[in-house]
């Protein structure tokens, strides 16, 4: 696990080492144990290491036989064993034991198909120094960020939006388009950023830049297959994939530790880990002050169940929002969604144990249904039922329908992706269209939504109501909310997060089937294949308890915001002009007046105060 960085300079001019250095150094907490460089005129290449596999060995830059061949990797490989054994039989020689070297000698063998051959989380940049190539890789589901911007003059890739900044000629100039978004999303969607001339490269995606021109490939997608197998078939070949997933996980030459949150996906990661584990691992729980549904009880019992060192801790409100106030200066764009605060504190937690890696249940909603919009609801009956109107009669609609109807008449005049992009964000759109400044954002703002969700009736069609909602979770919410998440908290904290429900081969697995297959029930019985898999591996109560999301008890912490700040001052710490562009300052400081502050209401309010906060720190 690592930062990287790099520039290609298109005009000749040889690279500015020190601007370089000041890029990879905005990585640090990304990398603490190790950094390299390596420059070729006009090109250079920088990283910042968290040793993981190999401590001694895996220094990088590392390079191909004759030095021609450079590579830096953020992530890990995790099939690298396999993959060196026939490397080697090919006659290709090893110069250390580290995971990220494969790449090299598969790069050679294979060209840029050897990316197919890898099982990992990563993004990576490999130059070719006889061709005057540089490669850029990324994951297929997008666990490892890769960001990259351009000019007529160079080409510069990172694996923050913060070291990209670090450069001399980079203007920071505020994508108004991912502000937006932002405000409907709680996340800025792939590609867009929060600058104007900053992109991610999207998952599954690799970039190559070559005699001055640019031009990406999506080199993997999920294939509909409708395998004819029964139902205790699919369920054996889940566990084995499952159990294959976790030993390669859990590869490393330091300790490695579970996230237990007492939610199904964690305790199914934990428990088949310690069953693997030839000692008893340490595991890390979080409850809220203030929240009903908390978990801790849930995970307490899967620690106790398999003996476990087990870390708990309680989140105050106070300590929620301080932390909150000091890790947006380190995200380097805003994400509003409250699991950001107990995700960075966890890994704290670990990192104070003295862990480098843990283990997380991202992505077993997404891969076996888990979230209620997944199934169908009234609200997906209602959806799309007037969107023959015209354009300009829903305008209309917009400036007169009071705000408590807002929100249904935007999903029945809209299609099912825009209801399904609105739900998992949870915002309520007569309040943001009140706190909105009157000058035509709120509409773009829908446009915007419409566009980034339409495709999914299309999916619908050939994959089926949930399958087609969990896809585009894959494609959306995923790899830009939970993954995102996922990866700055705890890279901020120096702690490497694995994910093995995200293994590629599970993925395809998991939509290789029918959906009655995969789905036995509805959300009653949500990821009823997951459960049945790791029956006899937990305790009753994890399999039957109902569902409750990592979130933090918001409505509480912005009470306590509110009674500890004037509410006029606290609007005030929201100085950025450009935020007063999109947030009416008036109708703000009304609501936060107002004596209802309901849950969507408080969501409402944290996004936009996480938005404030993060553009303060930056312009």
């Amino acid at each position: 696990m690592c930062g990287i960085c790099g520039v290609l300079n298109h005009d000749g001019k040889p690279i500015n080492r020190d601007e370089l250095m000041k890029m990879n150094d905005a990585m640090a907490q990304r990398g603490p144990d190790d950094s390299g460089a390596y420059y070729n005129g006009s090109f250079g290449m920088a990283m910042r290491r968290l040793s993981i596999i190999d401590l001694p060995g895996g220094h990088q830059p590392l390079s191909n036989e004759d030095g021609t061949i450079h590579l830096v990797l953020n992530g890990e490989i995790y099939n690298y064993i396999e993959l060196r054994k026939d490397m080697e039989k090919r006659g290709h020689r090893f110069k250390t034991n580290s995971d990220v070297e494969v790449l090299i000698h598969l790069y050679e063998e294979y060209g840029l198909n050897a990316i197919d051959h890898l099982n990992g989380m990563f993004a990576f940049a490999l130059w070719d120094e006889k061709k005057q190539r540089l490669w850029l890789g990324r994951d297929r589901l997008g666990i490892k960020p890769l960001v990259y911007r351009f000019n007529k003059n160079s080409f510069s890739f990172a694996s923050t939006i913060d070291a990209l900044v670090q450069q001399e000629s980079f203007e920071k100039k505020i994508n108004e388009d991912s502000i937006l978004l932002f405000l409907m999303l709680a996340y800025i969607p792939t590609p867009n950023s929060i600058w104007e001339n900053v992109h991610k490269l999207p998952p599954a995606h690799w970039l190559l830049v070559e005699n001055g021109e640019i031009r990406t490939h999506k080199y993997w997608s999920i294939e509909k297959k409708d395998r004819n197998i029964s139902h205790d078939e699919f369920l054996e070949e889940v566990k084995s994939h499952l159990d294959d997933s976790i030993e390669l996980h859990g590869r490393s030459d330091v300790d490695v530790g579970s996230f237990l949150s007492g939610g199904l996906d964690s305790s199914a990661v934990t428990a088949l880990f310690s069953q693997n584990s030839k000692r008893n691992i340490k595991t890390f729980s979080m409850d809220f002050m203030g929240k009903e549904d908390n978990e801790g009880h849930y995970a307490k019992m899967v620690a106790d169940h398999y003996n476990t060192e087990h870390y708990a801790y309680e989140l105050s409100p106070d300590k929620a929002l301080s932390t909150l106030d000091s890790l947006l200066l380190d995200m380097d764009e805003p994400m509003a969604d409250s699991a950001i605060i107990p995700s960075f504190l966890l890994s704290k937690m670990a990192k104070d144990a003295g862990l480098k890696v843990m283990l997380s249940g991202a992505g077993g909603d997404e891969v076996f249904g888990g979230y209620y919009r997944h199934y169908r609801s009234k609200r997906d009956r209602l959806a799309g039922k007037f969107q023959w109107l015209p354009s300009m009669i829903k305008n209309r609609l917009i400036d007169t329908i009071p705000s408590s109807f807002m929100q249904y008449a935007c999903i029945a005049s809209n299609s099912s992706g825009f209801s399904y992009g609105i739900n998992t964000s949870g915002i309520n759109l007569g309040i943001l269209n009140n706190l909105m400044c009157n000058n035509g954002k709120f509409p773009k703002a829908l446009d915007l939504l419409r566009a980034q969700f339409d495709g999914l009736p299309e999916l619908e069609k050939e994959w089926g109501f949930s399958y087609s909602r969990m896809l585009f979770d894959i494609k959306h919410y995923l790899v830009d909310n939970v993954l995102a998440i996922t990866d700055k908290t705890s890279m901020a904290a120096s702690i490497e997060a694995r994910v093995p429900l995200l293994d590629h081969r599970l993925v395809e697995l998991a939509f290789s089937v029918r959906p009655e297959i995969n789905l036995t029930g509805g959300f009653s019985d949500a990821k009823s294949s997951l459960k049945a898999v790791v029956r006899n591996d937990l305790p009753s109560q994890i399999l039957t308890r109902s569902k409750a999301g990592f979130n933090g008890p918001v409505e509480r912490w912005i009470e306590e915001k509110i009674k500890h700040i004037n509410p006029k001052k606290y609007l005030d710490t929201f100085s950025s002009s450009l935020l007063h562009d999109f947030i009416d300052a008036n109708e703000m400081k009304k609501l936060l007046e107002s004596s209802s502050n309901s849950t969507q209401t408080s969501e409402n309010i944290f996004i936009i105060m996480v938005l404030g906060q993060w553009l303060e720190g930056q312009l």
